[in-house]
């Protein structure tokens, strides 16, 4: 007997996964995460400055000024290392170190602030106005490393 042209032909079954739409969705969601990630920045608008950082020089030491939580202010510069001075002395001292270090190479002083932690911000402030009455311009402040955080 003749086969009927209406009749289906019997094929396999197909046990594939058809990957082709999961392609689709993954295009779809890569081209939202594009268009979208510009959007996402925080944060506030800030124009910083834009100055080129050169490395300190190795034969010009900065002077370190140190401010204990009590108020006291310590200095240490070439070979003098923690030197108690009072709030006049320590102008007087950074406004010779100026000088002289305009006089020989005609930078300014590198100057560095390390101050403890518990200190009150007024306290900190007034020791740059202190340094700004001396005549320095850029002045650094020195940081510890942050303790790690506890695994939980």
């Amino acid at each position: 007997m003749k086969p009927s042209p209406y009749s289906r032909k019997k094929s396999e079954l197909n046990a594939d996964m058809n990957v082709v739409p999961y392609i689709d969705v993954m295009l779809v969601l890569l081209v939202i995460f594009m268009v979208t990630a510009p959007m996402l920045t925080t944060g506030v608008d800030v124009d910083l400055p834009k100055e080129q950082t050169t490395s300190m020089s190795q034969n010009q030491l900065p002077v370190i000024i140190s401010l204990t939580s009590n108020g006291e202010i310590f200095i240490s510069y070439e070979n003098n290392m923690d030197m108690p001075v009072s709030e006049p002395e320590l102008i007087n001292t950074l406004s010779n170190l100026q000088a002289q270090s305009s006089a020989e190479n005609g930078q300014p002083v590198q100057i560095m602030i390390n101050a403890d932690q518990n200190n009150q911000y007024g306290a900190i402030m007034a020791l740059m106005a202190n340094l700004q009455q001396a005549g320095i311009q850029k002045v650094g402040l020195l940081t510890g490393a942050p303790l790690p955080t506890p695994a939980l």
